[in-house]
């Protein structure tokens, strides 16, 4: 995808707000039934950087998102596509609470409004 600058960037945003706190919920949700409940706000979900990118295959125009901590390190990013189509991930990087054998990577989510998936991106712990 190639960054696009558009004065639609605003739009797009507030038209897409409903579909993103849906996503940050769906995360978030599946971290708490996790039990890693601490590390998304539930009363926000602000980025640090937006921008459309076009997409070089069919020229549609992809909402894309970063969130940051205060440091400027990349936590996760969002991709809302022109058809409502959407994919998010955040990181967690640390133990899974509840099952040893598991290190969670991350957390993602994915769909359409009113239908978003989400799940926990697991890899083997290290000695289990």
């Amino acid at each position: 995808m190639t960054e696009i600058s558009s004065g639609s960037l605003t739009q797009r945003a507030a038209d897409s707000a409903p579909l993103l706190q849906e996503v940050w919920t769906a995360l978030r949700d599946r971290l708490v039934k996790s039990g890693l409940p601490d590390l998304l706000d539930p009363g926000k979900q602000p980025f640090s950087f937006t921008n459309l990118r076009r997409d070089v295959y069919d020229g549609s125009e992809a909402l894309y998102g970063e969130w940051r901590d205060p440091n400027g390190r990349l936590l996760g990013n969002l991709i809302v596509h022109e058809d409502g189509n959407t994919f998010a991930e955040f990181d967690v990087v640390q133990p899974h609470p509840t099952d040893q054998r598991w290190f969670v990577e991350g957390v993602s989510a994915w769909g359409k409004s009113g239908a978003i998936k989400s799940e926990l991106k697991l890899l083997p712990a290290l000695g289990a």
